[in-house]
């Protein structure tokens, strides 16, 4: 008689085990803590500019007030300098801080948030910052045109050539010279040969 309500008992217990799991299942995820769902910039991300600003997407809207401040982002070059504001804006479940004009490189995000159900998370991820290429490599060098290359060449034609050579001071006189030169020749024949045609008149 006494093992009948022992096994009602059991029984009964196992039916509100049963009733309790699926609302156990059921309420699991309400207690779960918020998560990070996006970035921007992306996690790993190269982009081709520093952003004016880095936001954080949570799957629920953190516990937040101005008063409180709870949330923090803080953002850091390559060399280890802070470029955020330090002020973090919460619109919904995004959370956004200004960082100020930065140079190529790779960027930390640290960031800190107190999740709905009031549980603190936190994070961190990393993006880069791409260099920009330099104009001399963008832009293709153009051979020089044959008259570009012809008048650099004229300087050193002219420095190489030879001078032309001076006319003598005598060759215009030269012929004047010779002329003069066989005319006194020609009259010291002749008046040797007056002489000799005297002389040989007078012995006669």
């Amino acid at each position: 008689m006494k093992s009948r309500p022992r096994i009602s008992t059991r029984l009964r217990l196992a039916a509100v085990a049963a009733l309790l799991l699926p609302a156990a299942a059921v309420a699991s995820p309400a207690v779960a803590h918020d998560a990070l769902s996006s970035t921007a910039p992306a996690r790993d991300a190269v982009v081709a500019t520093a952003p004016e600003t880095v936001s954080l997407t949570l799957t629920e809207p953190p516990t937040d007030s101005a008063s409180l401040n709870l949330s923090v982002i803080t953002v850091t070059d390559g060399a280890g300098n802070t470029v955020s504001d330090g002020t973090v804006s919460v619109n919904g479940a995004t959370l956004s801080t200004k960082i100020a004009p930065g140079t190529p490189g790779s960027y930390k995000v640290l960031w800190r948030a107190v999740s709905s159900d009031g549980h603190p998370i936190e994070g961190n991820y990393a993006f880069t910052v791409q260099a920009p290429a330099t104009a001399a490599s963008s832009q293709p060098s153009v051979p020089a045109t044959p008259s570009a290359a012809a008048s650099s060449q004229a300087p050193q034609n002219t420095a190489n050539a030879m001078p032309p050579t001076a006319p003598r001071p005598n060759d215009d006189n030269a012929p004047l010279a010779v002329g003069i030169a066989f005319g006194i020749l020609a009259a010291a024949l002749a008046v040797t040969w007056w002489v000799r045609r005297r002389n040989a008149g007078q012995r006669s």
